[in-house]
């Protein structure tokens, strides 16, 4: 039995995205969207469970590892694909989020959810992670999305409701979206989905670093911003465990 506080670390396990050309396109999460956070994280001294929506095992976004993507740096891209590999174990016995047991839902301290193309397949549809979302609205748990990770934000509980509905979000901006090799093809753009969901969306310069929080709701706009989001998120995760701590010291 897993007890001990935790960080969950919600990826996407879809392998393929449905372009608006009817083009299935490989995909999966973006490896500095999962590596950065998780070592922030770990460093940080928060253990990390990873969970997908329906337990497959997470792929990453084979563009994610590919040099072009990354500013034409051969070395970084080297260096995250051994990364990757390294952690296919953990990467291969995932928690099914429709399984989540009550004690570890009880025991997660916080919400981590990276991006790449696959959140925009199967987040949107997932009525697990709609359920999880309002459990962290309502138990006041911080989450923390990360550029198409926003994607999460769309999924609709069985009560019709989105979970942090009307709060200020960032995420990968249209700008952006158009400015790669989808552009025109993408199946929807996540800034006008959740604008037209309720939400409003706070989008900073195309590539460069940007976050906002709104209450207990924490999101970067692209994988520049991972860094930062992540130890803004510590932060919460830290002020919420001193809060407990002299809580039960009383």
């Amino acid at each position: 039995m897993h007890t001990q506080p935790y960080v969950l670390m919600l990826l996407s396990s879809s392998q393929q995205l449905r372009l608006r050309s009817g083009v299935l396109l490989e995909c999966g999460f973006w490896a500095e969207e999962f590596l950065i956070p998780w070592h922030i994280l770990r460093e940080s001294g928060w253990p990390v469970l990873i969970a997908t929506p329906d337990g497959r095992p997470p792929r990453v976004d084979p563009g994610s590892l590919q040099a072009d993507n990354l500013a034409g740096d051969e070395q970084r891209a080297q260096h995250l694909t051994a990364e990757i590999r390294s952690l296919q174990a953990l990467l291969s016995s995932v928690q099914d989020l429709r399984r989540l047991n009550p004690d570890l839902l009880q025991a997660m301290r916080g919400l981590f959810i990276p991006g790449g193309n696959g959140p925009l397949q199967d987040f949107p549809q997932s009525a697990a992670v709609a359920h999880l979302l309002c459990h962290c609205e309502r138990q006041a748990i911080p989450v923390a999305s990360l550029c198409h990770g926003s994607a999460a934000l769309l999924a609709v509980a069985s009560e019709g409701r989105r979970a942090f509905c009307g709060y200020t979000v960032s995420c990968f901006s249209k700008a952006e979206e158009e400015d790669t090799s989808l552009s025109g093809d993408w199946p929807f753009h996540l800034e006008e989905r959740l604008r037209e969901c309720g939400y409003k969306t706070d989008l900073g310069s195309p590539w460069s670093p940007h976050w906002t929080q709104d209450r207990r709701l924490l999101s970067g706009q692209n994988p520049a911003s991972a860094a930062a989001l992540t130890r803004a998120f510590v932060a919460q995760l830290e002020v919420l465990r001193q809060h407990k701590g002299s809580r039960h010291g009383r």
